[in-house]
């Protein structure tokens, strides 16, 4: 991992940034970086991951979220590479097994990135506000299948704007999980999709990176992690970067 700085300004003067893209309790929120795909083999644009979200901290706080569309990123450390559950029966993580999730924030207030190399078909990324999160809870009062909620609440959140789906087409998000924009996420199935195609399969692998999970967790998370993409060099740089941030 290259130790090169850069900054937002940086970004900016190489690529089309446009900030308030998504609307969240009738607010702007996150901002799309395009990269020109003449840059995509540069530096910063191939760093690992985690340099994008150390060095993009700030904005990612400020901004809720950042998406960089089609950008063919760094899967080096990618902490699970998440299928179609029917590609995880292997595995007793809900996380890689369940269809549909609670919302939640993965580790605060450390942000989380996940990323495609192809159009996600049966699911995607729910992500909601605060007050789109206490509903959910509201309403998981008195309908237990979480399935029939995510059915229900989705398209009114959107409807609403309390929510908003993300991570269904190629490239990268990191999404703030702190409590400054309060967003929640969860992982949600693409109903019209698997209507149509209910003997589906398999889906595209969503790649996430945390760097809680790649420093505690990246062998629980997923059983056949496997040594492919891993770089013990960069697990060392990531945890002196953490303790630093720990210490200022």
């Amino acid at each position: 991992m290259t130790d090169k700085h850069f900054t937002w300004q940086d970004l900016a003067a190489e690529c089309d940034i446009r900030t308030g893209c998504y609307t969240l309790d009738g607010k702007p929120l996150g901002a799309e970086v395009h990269v020109p795909p003449e840059l995509y083999n540069q530096y910063p644009y191939n760093a690992p991951v985690y340099r994008l979200l150390q060095q993009l901290r700030q904005e990612i706080f400020e901004l809720g979220l950042l998406f960089f569309p089609d950008l063919p990123f760094n899967r080096c450390n990618y902490t699970l590479a998440q299928r179609a559950p029917q590609q995880h029966s292997y595995s007793s993580n809900h996380y890689m097994t369940d269809w549909c999730q609670m919302p939640h924030q993965d580790t605060p207030p450390y942000p989380t990135a996940f990323g495609l190399y192809q159009p996600r078909r049966y699911f995607a990324t729910w992500i909601l506000s605060r007050t789109g999160v206490e509903r959910f809870f509201e309403a998981a009062q008195t309908q237990r299948d979480i399935m029939a909620l995510h059915r229900q609440l989705v398209p009114e959140t959107l409807a609403e704007t309390t929510g908003l789906l993300a991570n269904q087409q190629p490239g990268l998000i990191l999404i703030d999980n702190s409590n400054h924009r309060q967003l929640y996420h969860a992982r949600t199935c693409n109903f019209a999709a698997i209507d149509k195609q209910p003997d589906f399969t398999e889906d595209a692998p969503m790649y996430a990176f945390n760097e809680v999970g790649l420093l505690n967790y990246i062998d629980q998370l997923d059983s056949r992690r496997g040594q492919a993409w891993r770089n013990r060099d960069e697990m060392r740089q990531v945890a002196q970067f953490m303790q630093k941030e720990r210490l200022t």
